[in-house]
């Protein structure tokens, strides 16, 4: 029966043989970086959709669900409609979501700055047309929900859609949290 020893970082060596011991131990350090994505609401963000949705965020979500169907029967209005479709399912559950401009995640500048031009500019198409009337049913749905305790937050749901109506191509919405985790480990001889 052969018995075989495996030093660190090293070949197998079969009884009987010698080993080459390093003068110079060489370890490396290397880093891995983990990139972990969970569900950031909670039960109060379930709870406070859920009121939404009860109380007052299911007519808001109507009209702009409306809007971008009647706009996507139009070809010219496909992309329009297809953006507020996507603001109205956020309108759904807004409490635990985040916003996100989608044009600060590509790397090329020359890429970015296209994004940026063509989204500002349906951003003041938008809002010269459509977008004001929008907010305007959103600030006064909001006008109406701070009117109680209870009904702030609700409202100040409705004075960020009033923002999201004067600008909502390039945004993304989120309810998930990444975070990146590091670990090291080491590799080498000795």
């Amino acid at each position: 029966m052969t018995t075989i020893a495996v030093p660190y970082g090293g070949q197998p060596i079969r009884q009987g043989q010698h080993h080459q011991v390093y003068q110079n131990p060489v370890i490396v350090k290397k880093q891995v970086v983990f990139q972990q994505v969970y569900d950031s609401r909670g039960c109060c963000h379930w709870l406070g959709n859920l009121l939404w949705l009860l109380l007052g965020g299911w007519h808001l979500f109507l009209t702009w669900f409306t809007v971008g169907v009647c706009l996507c029967i139009t070809v010219i209005g496909i992309p329009c409609g297809i953006q507020v479709i996507k603001i109205s399912i956020f309108l759904l559950f807004p409490f635990g979501k985040s916003l996100i401009y989608t044009d600060d995640n590509i790397k090329d500048e020359g890429t970015q700055c296209c994004f940026r031009t063509c989204n500002c500019c349906f951003n003041v198409l938008w809002a010269t047309t459509v977008g004001w009337i929008l907010a305007l049913q959103a600030i006064l749905t909001g006008i109406v929900f701070m009117l109680t305790i209870w009904g702030i937050p609700f409202g100040i749901q409705c004075c960020k859609l009033a923002v999201i109506s004067f600008r909502p191509f390039g945004l993304d919405f989120t309810a998930t949290t990444a975070e990146e985790i590091t670990t090291n480990y080491y590799q080498g001889r000795i």
